[in-house]
């Protein structure tokens, strides 16, 4: 189903071709440049030819960008200058359709199984942002938005590119492996910075030109006074939900892990430190429920244990953590209640604009505010109730798919759970469906589910 399957030379001699061309386009996009940026060039360089070649390949170097360094940009403008991550996301998904064309003319082989369900929800978060976009441009005529709009209905292909192209049980083993190692870096990396102070507030700034904001570094809690990790995520929430959404793949990696018991230990310990540095209560509360899921998955009495001790400390303990988000429930602070008004903002702009939104960029009108830290409410006002809903429905059919086949298929654990802290951070803030590449990782997550639902384990059970 991959270029793999193509005869041997020729397959060998695609990917010394994708190798050479890399080679001398990171050589041509770099040469010139500083170092962060010459990186940032040989990245793309590679990822975009691989990806092309070889769509798998090109979809692991993707996941590796979206939980190591997304922000990279390509360091050579053409119009426009895109983060690597588009370049490569772009160029892999390019290859996947050649490669669907060659299906079609039965050089390869034929259409994998899908769900049924998978492809109008996928059509559906295509067009919509598109939609979206197009009727903000000719309201506004703001092109930086209609890119935006653009870049989120490439992303919107994910779940069904991943679909087409990550079927075998060897996908779910490296893509286990590519998240542990990389959020583990990204961990460490998170520690490394905040512990630097200073130090580490301008080593961010000295990735500037590799396209990492040099601004507005440091981020705090509204005190002013505490400081929060970010890694390179640019936001503590970000960095929070990632860290919260691979901890199931850590655990899974953990317990039934072969001569990898001490570095999965070491992995999970950081990515555990590095989230609680990010102080950010909706990625606390997302990694307890990603971690009960995968327990409940495996112990249910344990994780039925599990969650009633930890919602008792939660409601008593007189743990600055857990103090923190008693404090967020029962909206007694300036965080929570914030949320709280703009919840209220977000059902008036909707109400309003309920078919299409008002779009990716600055709103319409200057009476209104289009900003909410829930995802679906977020979705709803820049591209209308119909995307919001179709996004519920990708992870609504994604879980149900894997609730019914997980027990025949234990390979789906981790991806559930990942998958169930990814939505409980989208209750609490909006970034799973407003960074391009958490869309990615979440889409992603949907891809692999439906691949492997609708596979051999789940047609034996």
């Amino acid at each position: 189903m991959t270029a793999a399957r193509l005869p041997n030379g020729r397959a060998s001699l695609t990917v010394l071709a994708a190798l050479a061309t890399a080679a001398l386009l990171a050589g041509v996009l770099g040469g010139a440049r500083p170092p962060p940026a010459a990186l940032a060039g040989a990245i793309a360089a590679l990822g975009a030819v691989v990806g092309f070649a070889r769509p798998a390949g090109g979809l692991g170097a993707a996941l590796l960008l979206a939980l190591l360094a997304p922000f990279l940009v390509v360091p050579q403008r053409f119009g426009v200058q895109p983060p690597v991550l588009d370049v490569v996301v772009a160029a892999t998904y390019l290859g996947i359709a050649m490669q669907a064309i060659r299906r079609r003319r039965g050089v390869v082989c034929a259409w994998p199984r899908i769900p049924r369900w998978l492809v109008p929800l996928v059509a559906l978060g295509v067009l919509l942002p598109l939609a979206a976009g197009a009727a903000a441009l000719a309201a506004s005529s703001d092109r930086e938005a209609t890119q935006v709009a653009v870049k989120m209905s490439l992303y919107g292909l994910t779940p069904l590119m991943v679909a087409l192209t990550c079927r075998s049980a060897d996908v779910f083993r490296r893509a286990t492996t590519l998240v542990v190692v990389a959020t583990g870096l990204q961990a460490l990396t998170a520690i490394g910075l905040h512990l630097a102070g200073p130090s580490g507030i301008e080593a961010l700034r000295s990735l500037a030109a590799a396209g990492y904001p040099s601004t507005n570094v440091a981020r705090f809690l509204p005190d002013e006074a505490t400081r929060r990790a970010t890694g390179l995520l640019v936001d503590p929430n970000v960095l929070g939900v990632t860290l919260a959404a691979a901890l199931p793949f850590g655990f899974t990696w953990l317990a039934f892990g072969v001569r990898r018991t001490a570095f999965g230990a070491a992995a999970l310990v950081a990515i555990g430190l590095a989230l609680a540095l990010t102080i950010s209560r909706a990625s606390w509360i997302a990694a307890a429920v990603g971690v009960l899921t995968w327990l409940a998955l495996i112990r249910p009495r344990a994780a039925m244990m599990a969650a009633a001790l930890l919602g008792g400390a939660v409601l008593v303990a007189p743990v600055d953590p857990f103090e923190r988000i008693r404090q967020g429930f029962l909206v007694t602070d300036r965080s929570a209640a914030l949320r709280v008004g703009e919840i209220r903002e977000a059902t008036r702009v909707i109400s309003r604009f309920p078919l299409l939104g008002v779009g990716y960029g600055d709103a319409p009108h200057p009476d209104i505010f289009a900003g909410v830290s829930n995802a679906w409410l977020w979705l709803a006002e820049r591209a209308g109730v119909l995307a919001a809903l179709t996004h519920l429905a990708l992870v609504g059919g994604a879980a149900q798919a894997a609730v019914r086949t997980v027990a025949a298929d234990p390979a789906l654990r981790p991806p559930l759970a990942s998958l169930a802290a990814f939505a409980v951070a989208g209750v609490f803030d909006h970034h799973i469906v407003s960074f391009p590449h958490l869309v990615f990782l979440v889409g992603g997550l949907v891809g692999l589910i439906a691949a492997r639902a609708s596979g051999p384990a789940a047609r034996a059970a």
